[in-house]
């Protein structure tokens, strides 16, 4: 055997060792834990903010946290809570007093309608008012059926829309009133608006859809496995991208019965009380259902994370003065706490007060490297 065919093998395993040599100081540096990393990541606070109580270092910890179901949906108007307005008699809209999206009172005229058949109506109302009046002071022995038919008359005007106090009014002056008011039987938002002025009616139009949205409802779609979890009178809490520093109260009304099969959810309706009607129907929504159960949870106090750049982090403490950050998300839990739902393990030392500084000092130590 010549000398470079003996010198080859003891090169090829030279270059088989330093190669895996190589890949185990990659793998290490991957592996390598925030805490080791350079001193350059490193964020140093003077030691005497933690002796004067500026700043407080603790292990996060578990707390048990009522356990919720997140799920997402769309406002509905409540269907109970919604009222009709169509027009009893045909006609001719005259006049238009209420849009899409208006809010309106109990008995606010929307419109009024010309109709000759409630004109003729009230011509025998007044007819039959007359008649049994002077039947009365004649001390006519058909006052009584006189005056009952009179009040057939105030009923019929009353079945073509007037109110009672349209009656009065035509009895008081004994004159008839050239249109009927159209009026909201609820207080609400006006959801829907088929009326237009000189539009031509027949009796049985439906004219306006009053909606009351002072509760409305949230129907939110719940995977299968979770249905279980599920049950009416369970509180939930929900938010509207609309509002994202609010939230909404309300509970699961009922759970619609009918799996959908190309998704695997079922609808779940929950009924949501609406101050200032801010839920409009349609806003997309998302919702936390309170299943009744308990489950350990990661809490620290809101002013322990911090926004930096577009992360929110919290300053793990490698000793009292050096910290280093670490990203986290985040659920707001209210009041001023919240849940790190991911990047950090229970008993790992974080600033939980005076976090605000180390971020200072964060900022500081970039700009100094700019």
């Amino acid at each position: 055997m010549s000398k470079l065919s003996s010198v080859r093998p003891l090169a090829f395993a030279m270059a088989l060792l330093l190669a895996a040599v190589s890949m185990g100081c990659s793998k290490a540096k991957e592996a390598e834990p925030v805490e080791n990393r350079a001193p350059d990541s490193l964020v140093h606070v003077p030691a005497t903010a933690v002796g004067t109580g500026e700043l407080r270092i603790e292990p996060a910890a578990l707390r048990p946290l009522a356990d919720t179901l997140a799920v997402s949906g769309e406002i509905q108007a409540n269907p109970l809570k919604v009222a009709h307005v169509s027009a009893r008699v045909s006609g001719t809209i005259q006049s238009l007093a209420a849009v899409a999206g208006d809010r309106v009172r109990r008995g606010q005229i929307l419109a009024t309608l010309y109709s000759p058949e409630f004109l003729a109506a009230q011509s025998d109302f007044l007819l039959a008012h007359e008649r049994a009046e002077r039947a009365k002071l004649a001390g006519s022995p058909d006052a009584g059926s006189l005056q009952s038919i009179a009040q057939s008359a105030g009923h019929r005007l009353e079945v073509l829309g007037a109110a009672a106090s349209d009656l009065e009014t035509i009895h008081r002056t004994h004159e008839t009133i050239p249109y009927l008011p159209l009026r909201s039987p609820i207080a609400g938002v006006a959801t829907e608006v088929e009326a237009a002025v000189g539009k031509q009616v027949t009796a049985g139009t439906d004219l306006f859809g009053i909606s009351d949205l002072s509760e409305v409802w949230a129907v939110v779609e719940a995977y299968e496995r979770d249905i279980g979890t599920l049950s009416a009178g369970q509180p939930t809490e929900i938010g509207a991208t609309a509002y994202p520093w609010r939230r909404f109260a309300g509970h699961v009304s009922s759970l619609e019965g009918t799996m959908k099969e190309a998704t695997r959810t079922m609808s779940v309706r929950l009924r949501v009380e609406n101050p200032g009607l801010a839920l409009k129907p349609g806003m997309f929504v998302s919702a936390r259902v309170a299943t009744g159960r308990t489950r350990q949870a990661v809490v620290l106090s809101e002013a322990a994370v911090q926004d930096l750049g577009d992360r929110k982090v919290v300053f793990v403490a490698l000793s009292d003065s050096e910290f280093v950050a670490r990203p986290v998300d985040v659920r707001p839990l209210g009041g001023d706490l919240v849940e790190v739902t991911q990047g950090l393990r229970p008993g790992t030392r974080v600033a939980v007060q005076g976090a605000f500084l180390v971020k200072s000092q964060a900022l500081k130590g970039e700009l100094g490297e700019e």
